[in-house]
């Protein structure tokens, strides 16, 4: 992945965290998307959750700039297998990365088409890790 990609989806990510009511915003609009993922999310510990999805996010910005050896990297098989057991369908990984830049889009003051652009290379990996359980490549 070209720096300058990593580069504006890390400094997005990092403006993006830095609002308080960030990841909050995030899973209003996710949840709010669909039946299935909100009786997905009914019983969830959102304290617990929002640190969740902030560690996700920079796990994610790290491993997008790592080698085939970082542990970023090497833990999505072990997020895979969380997932399944969840019951998270292919398909919402669609709706989670769009309601997720539009949170950003709303968050971060400097988000432009580029910066969405970066958001979504850099995301497309993991999430294709996520889908089909094979190792996570850039």
């Amino acid at each position: 992945m070209t720096d300058p990609h990593v580069k504006e989806f890390q400094a997005s990510v990092t403006r993006c965290l830095e609002s308080p009511s960030f990841i909050q915003d995030f899973y209003d609009r996710f949840t709010g998307a669909s039946g299935a993922i909100r009786e997905m999310f009914r019983n969830t510990d959102f304290v617990h959750q929002t640190q969740a999805m902030a560690d996700s996010l920079y796990a994610m910005a790290v491993a997008v700039h790592g080698g085939p050896d970082n542990l970023a990297r090497l833990d999505m098989k072990r997020l895979y297998a969380k997932h399944q057991r969840m019951g998270i369908k292919p398909e919402m990984y669609d709706t989670w990365l769009d309601c997720l830049i539009a949170t950003a889009r709303t968050h971060d003051l400097q988000f432009s088409p580029a910066i969405e652009r970066a958001w979504r290379k850099c995301l497309a990996p993991g999430i294709e890790s996520m889908r089909t359980g094979r190792p996570f490549k850039t």
